[in-house]
């Protein structure tokens, strides 16, 4: 009887041990695997463009392009100065990135505040390390890792805050949500959600706190000044982004819970219904109640639902969302997880198997490849490299999209030219705007009027580009060499660069 006890105590333990060291080894590699990716895989244009503005040569020139930009300026301030120590590779460009991500998982263990039990600290780190798009996050030159550390700070600084209302932990609370807001707009939703279950715990008590309010000026003054600019990205012949649905709103839910992934998404579900049957038994006449623990935890949890319900009343209003804007609300979606594990009948099993569950994506090596490669093809470094072989004299470049109408000639030059620019070569650069219903293949072939004229034309024919009607025909003309990497996407259409050149010999034949 006694050894029949003994092996049912001892086989959840040993199942713990094993999905615990499976987690541990899966995170490293995932790390590792995630460095080398941010050493070799080319750069997108988005990251492209974070390349252009922190490579000015001087302050006047930087602030021009961070202005003409559609995001705030913090973390172009950031790696300017990064790259003015470092250098900007692809790897060190990224590698910010990378850093930030590792000290958001690390947070929650130095910083633990009341409610959060020690192993749920460790839980809370490993599923941010585990999301699902965390490999993009990590290994993107943008600012979503900075976005991520100062998001899981936030949160971290917003529950001790409701626990114990003072002044310097408000100053420490604004000073954050200023720095979030000047590193992507939309991360003010997670703020003003915040604010709002702050009045609602302390009610009149907060007004005490009213000189704090003035740290967020340098972030609202910023906001005014670009909002012209920002005006012009909202022009409906420029916008973009697809219209909030209900169906798109489930969408970013999924993003933020589980990366968009089914097998973590299915995993939560199990956890949180499970959490709901064992709560339900709880109340039951004759069961024990306690009160949580863990309340300003889930008051934490509640203002990121806040401020996702602003973002998509936002959205619905102006077309302005896509998934990777709702990054600010991961870490607090992480810590509802986190809750939810905490309250079961046994947090140590449910805890592990979460892990487990939002590790198993990650190993498949063909689908962590596939997407994290799907992104550079939204990029021209290989295609820059191939025109950069034949040493052109002049390069025409063409970023076909509907926002083209609206950049500055001068930026699109300069984003046309950076990898060239960067590896040492100075070529003449005339970007091109085209109508969305203009041939571009006549215009860019009219301009070629150099000794080895050169084309590089990215376009993605899913948002409006003109290469949807009118396909790319350089690779077809013989006195052209061309080098065409083009995706088909899910979502219809294709996306991709031709780069190509135009050789003196060819020319003449």
């Amino acid at each position: 009887m006694g050894i029949e006890v003994l092996d049912k105590r001892s086989s959840p333990i040993l199942l713990i041990r094993f999905l615990h060291i499976t987690v541990v080894l899966g995170v490293i590699y995932l790390l590792s695997m995630r460095f080398f990716l941010a050493a070799t895989m080319p750069l997108w244009l988005d990251e492209t463009w974070s390349g252009m503005i922190v490579s000015r040569s001087d302050w006047s020139s930087f602030w021009r392009e961070a202005w003409l930009d559609c995001n705030p300026p913090l973390y172009y301030i950031f790696l300017r100065g990064w790259v003015a120590f470092f250098g900007e590779s692809n790897l060190l460009l990224r590698l910010p990135a990378y850093l930030f991500m590792l000290a958001a998982a690390i947070l929650p263990l130095l910083w633990r505040p009341t409610g959060l039990t020690k192993s749920s600290a460790w839980l809370f780190a490993a599923l941010l390390l585990l999301w699902q798009q965390a490999l993009l996050v990590m290994t993107d030159a943008r600012g979503y890792g900075l976005l991520i550390a100062l998001a899981t700070a936030s949160c971290l600084v917003f529950v001790k805050l409701l626990q114990n209302l003072t002044r310097a932990r408000a100053a420490v609370w604004v000073a954050l949500g200023t720095l979030m807001f000047l590193t992507h707009y939309y991360s003010g939703v997670l703020a003003m959600g915040q604010a709002m279950v702050l009045i609602f715990r302390h009610r009149t008590a907060v007004l005490r706190l009213w000189p704090t309010a003035f740290i967020a000026i340098p972030g609202l003054s910023w906001f005014f000044y670009h909002l012209p600019r920002l005006g012009e990205y909202a022009r409906e012949d420029v916008i973009w982004y697809p219209s909030t649905t209900a169906l798109s709103t489930l969408g970013h839910l999924g993003y933020i819970v589980a990366g968009s992934n089914l097998i973590p998404l299915a995993a939560v579900v199990v956890i949180l219904i499970f959490m709901a049957v064992q709560n339900r038994r709880r109340k039951l006449p004759g069961s024990l109640s306690e009160p949580p623990t863990d309340r300003d935890l889930a008051l934490a949890v509640l203002a990121a639902g806040v401020g996702f319900a602003i973002a998509i009343v936002i959205g619905l209003f102006q077309e302005s969302l896509t998934d990777r804007y709702f990054i600010p609300l991961v870490p607090p979606a992480m810590i509802g997880l986190v809750l939810a594990v905490q309250r079961c009948n046994a947090p140590a099993l449910s805890g592990s198997m979460l892990a487990f569950m939002f590790l198993i994506p990650s190993l498949n090596l063909n689908s962590t490849y596939r997407g994290a490669h799907e992104r550079g093809y939204y990029g021209y470094e290989r295609g820059s490299d191939f025109v950069a072989r034949h040493n052109p004299d002049q390069l025409m470049f063409f970023w076909d999209h509907p926002a083209g109408k609206i950049l500055d000639r001068q930026s699109l030059e300069l984003i046309g030219s950076y990898f060239l620019a960067r590896g040492g070569m100075q070529v003449p650069t005339q970007a091109f705007v085209v109508g969305e219903r203009e041939n571009p293949n006549p215009v860019l072939n009219a301009a070629a009027t150099g000794k080895r004229p050169a084309i590089i034309w990215l376009y993605d024919t899913a948002h409006r580009s003109s290469a949807h009607f009118f396909p790319p025909i350089f690779d077809k003309d013989p006195a052209w060499t061309c080098q065409h990497r083009r995706l088909s996407m899910s979502r219809g259409g294709h996306m991709g660069a031709i780069a190509c050149v135009r050789l003196e010999e060819k020319a003449v034949d």
